[in-house]
């Protein structure tokens, strides 16, 4: 099923790569095997409001919902030296919300310009350098409204 984000508005991600592994098997190993019900509802409700504020272009609630992870996000932030002050850093500078992009290690925040995704970006990466001691990149994305298509293939 194809979501639409509202094509009058716009959805911009920051996302800021640390010079640091995350091995995937590493940050799966750092979640809970077993989940408490208020955690596992409160992550659901979530769930539903990030969805939610997709189709109706609600980008703050997008943004809380997409950090108000109680499950992955608190094991594996702290694998990723300065994320807790990225994050940080992020909503400061503007961001409506900021999490880690899969197992990580990039960061991943949401804003409404660029121009605004630069400063977030910029940001990110000096609590990057300053907290984690890690160098990183950010790179400001505009919502791909097109989705998953080819763009090339090889002769069989």
């Amino acid at each position: 099923m194809s979501l639409q984000f509202p094509v009058e508005k716009d959805l911009i991600f920051v996302l800021v790569s640390p010079d640091f592994e995350a091995p995937t098997k590493k940050m799966r190993a750092a979640l809970p095997a077993e989940i408490g019900m208020s955690h596992h509802v409160w992550n659901c409700s979530q769930a539903g409001a990030l969805v939610a504020s997709v189709l109706q272009g609600d980008l703050v609630g997008l943004g809380k919902a997409l950090s108000s992870d109680k499950i992955v996000e608190p094991k594996r932030a702290p694998l990723i030296p300065g994320m807790e002050a990225v994050k940080k850093a992020a909503l400061e500078a503007g961001a409506f919300g900021c999490t880690i992009s899969g197992a990580g290690p990039t960061a991943v925040a949401v804003v409404d310009s660029e121009d605004r995704g630069l400063e977030v970006g910029e940001r990110m990466v000096e609590a990057f350098w300053k907290e984690g001691n890690l160098k990183a990149v950010a790179m400001v994305r505009r919502l791909d409204r097109v989705g998953a298509r080819l763009v090339g293939s090889v002769p069989r």
